[in-house]
């Protein structure tokens, strides 16, 4: 009688990934720690986590587990060094973002005066002398909104009944990403105004030519002016007399901004503030409003004041640096709370995938 051909062993069978409360609190702090470390994308990265830890708790064999910890591991290191450059490039590219939407004004004005002989004027009077329309709606043409140039009724003041209806189609070029005040398109406010005054690139309803503007490269047209409260149709401005007032009045119009630069992922930087203007000459540049006295800065904005001596300061300085404790505390309960599921999930793998003896 033959014997029977020895059958080979079963490996024994891969325990599923038990979600105790314990790990179900671990998980809930990976996932917390993970939109705090990288916002949005966090969601993205908590569950390439958990499915690299799900892999290597199934693992056939503890070094094939131990090979996608590792895997898992790098991963994690590499994220870690990428979640402060993410953080600059998202800070970076709203400042950036604001410099392009006012080429877009610059260029379109440039071309305004190409066909004219003059900028537009600032704004558009009716017969008392009240102005009834800004600069901001005569130049959409010029930035591929004639349609809604053509829906804008010039027989009506700028809040009359049709055109307040076009307030919610605000072109994005005359609002700035950084500026909290211009958030709710219904409303449409500006983050750009022109400059205006008897010394200023504009005069008010008379146009001006670069022929009227003595040294245009030193000259600012329009400068960012955050939380204006500005309509982008409503015929209203940055004036140099209101500046000089503006001193004492904190809901006045001022140049300002919101970019936010002084936030880094490991440090907060103290650092000045700095505006968007576009020159006459063409093309943009920064207000270092942080190093200009107020006298300084009413002169930089008439014509021929923003000089070679303002363009050197540099408006982006460390004048000194202090930890961010609450993204360092945030990165380290993610590190923390990833690497204690993982090891939890290759110990109970390992336990469970050793025979009894």
């Amino acid at each position: 009688m033959t014997a029977p051909n020895p059958q080979p062993a079963a490996s024994p069978p891969t325990r599923p990934f038990q979600f105790t409360l314990r790990t179900l609190l671990l998980l809930f702090v990976v996932l917390g720690s993970s939109l705090a470390v990288f916002g949005g994308w966090g969601i993205v990265v908590f569950l390439v986590v958990v499915g690299f830890t799900i892999a290597a708790h199934q693992a056939e064999s503890l070094s094939s587990a131990m090979r996608r910890a590792f895997a898992l591991a790098c991963l994690l290191a590499l994220l870690a060094l990428l979640a402060p450059g993410v953080e600059a490039v998202r800070e970076g590219l709203g400042r950036l973002s604001c410099h392009k939407n006012l080429s877009y004004i610059q260029v379109a004005l440039q071309c305004y005066h190409s066909d004219y002989g003059r900028y537009p004027p600032a704004y558009i009077a009716d017969k008392n002398g009240k102005p009834i329309h800004s600069w901001r709606v005569l130049i959409l043409p010029y930035l591929y909104e004639t349609a809604l140039y053509k829906a804008y009724n010039f027989s009506e003041p700028w809040d009359g009944p049709n055109n307040k209806k076009l307030l919610a189609a605000r072109p994005i070029y005359y609002a700035c990403s950084e500026d909290p005040g211009t958030q709710n398109a219904k409303v449409g406010l500006t983050s750009f105004v022109a400059v205006v005054g008897a010394n200023a690139a504009w005069s008010g309803v008379k146009p001006k030519s670069t022929g009227e503007i003595r040294d245009v490269r030193n000259t600012i047209l329009v400068a960012e002016a955050a939380d204006s409260g500005i309509a982008w149709t409503e015929p209203r401005d940055l004036s140099l007399d209101d500046l000089e007032a503006a001193q004492g009045h904190s809901q006045a119009i001022a140049v300002s901004s919101h970019h936010g630069l002084e936030k880094g992922f490991f440090f907060v930087y103290d650092r000045p503030a700095v505006a968007v203007v576009a020159m006459a000459s063409g093309g943009t540049s920064d207000l270092p409003l942080g190093s200009l006295s107020p006298e300084e800065l009413r002169k930089a904005l008439q014509i021929g004041g923003f000089s070679e001596d303002i363009k050197s300061r540099d408006g982006f300085r460390d004048r000194g640096r202090r930890p961010n404790w609450p993204n360092i505390a945030a990165l380290a309960v993610w590190l923390l709370s990833v690497g204690t599921l993982l090891t939890q999930a290759v110990r109970s793998r390992k336990t469970w995938s050793t025979p009894p003896t």
